[in-house]
């Protein structure tokens, strides 16, 4: 795996049009599809079996489909029409204020200053405010700007996937008994419907990568860092401060919607640490 992924950044450093111009469109059609199978999955096979298609339960269960789908999808166009780069910020912040000239870079590429936590992206093509990493399933740079639809919609995408794995188990259950499953008692298995069987299994792999994604956006979150800097304390104000830093002013509200405004604290050219008001990247 790690041979696989050394290969695919080596790859998109040396030919990055081709990268995206390929991996960008393959990987948003497969977030999209995936979506759409597990939903269907979901909603006309998996949770009939559960409640009784005429039960409030089972409306409820379509309302929680809709609500996880909407916020997975929308987060997902949020996040990549989102502009995070230095060249969305105003002209006069596209240059370090008198006395900010230390703290700031130069791109040699754009052949421009670029703020503290900036980084260029050869495949964006441009410096990225607080770069988090280029994301090709949303087919745009996480940072500062969009790391808040980035987060949610990673959060739903485990939270879906979860449900999903959730309400197998319980169906599988139905046909055997926990202890016949970790016993493995080929009786057991034989009762269980092939479709059932065979998607237990796809959701199961489908969980762990969003998981694991989101866990990573939380350790992110609780000292304010980024994929570079993940462990590093410079820039932690506390976990409320440093939730704002992402979500906005709106806080937790932004879990509802990703059309819900929610500005953020400052423009991302300046940060705080505990020591100093402004700091080097």
């Amino acid at each position: 795996m790690c041979f696989i992924w050394d290969c695919t950044k080596s790859f998109a450093r040396r030919h990055p049009k081709c990268f995206v111009g390929f991996f960008h469109p393959f990987t948003v059609l497969f977030v999209l599809g995936c979506t759409v199978f597990f939903v269907g999955l979901q909603m006309f096979y998996v949770v009939p079996e559960l409640f009784k298609t005429d039960t409030l339960m089972y409306k409820l269960a379509w309302i929680a489909a809709i609500f996880i789908t909407y916020n997975i999808l929308g987060n997902m166009l949020a996040c990549h029409l989102t502009d995070t780069s230095v060249g969305s910020l105003p002209k006069d912040r596209q240059i370090p204020e008198p006395g900010e000239e230390p703290m700031w870079d130069f791109c040699d590429v754009c052949e421009k200053p670029m703020p503290p936590r900036s980084w260029h992206c050869v495949l964006c093509n441009r410096c990225i405010l607080k770069r988090d990493h280029h994301c090709i399933f949303t087919a745009t740079c996480i940072g500062h700007n969009n790391q808040r639809y980035f987060f949610w919609f990673t959060f739903y995408l485990a939270l879906g996937t979860g449900v999903a794995l959730t309400t197998h188990m319980l169906v599988v259950l139905q046909y055997c008994s926990y202890f016949d499953l970790v016993t493995r008692n080929i009786d057991s298995y034989r009762r269980l419907p092939s479709w059932l069987y065979l998607n237990l299994f796809v959701t199961m792999y489908a969980f762990p990568a969003p998981a694991a994604a989101i866990v990573v956006q939380f350790l992110a979150l609780r000292l304010n860092g980024t994929l570079h800097d993940l462990y590093s304390k410079t820039y932690d104000l506390g976990i409320r401060k440093n939730f704002k830093m992402i979500v906005g002013e709106r806080g937790l509200w932004t879990f509802l919607s990703p059309s819900i405004k929610s500005p953020l604290p400052h423009d991302g050219t300046k940060w705080e640490t505990k020591d100093t008001d402004i700091s080097e990247c």
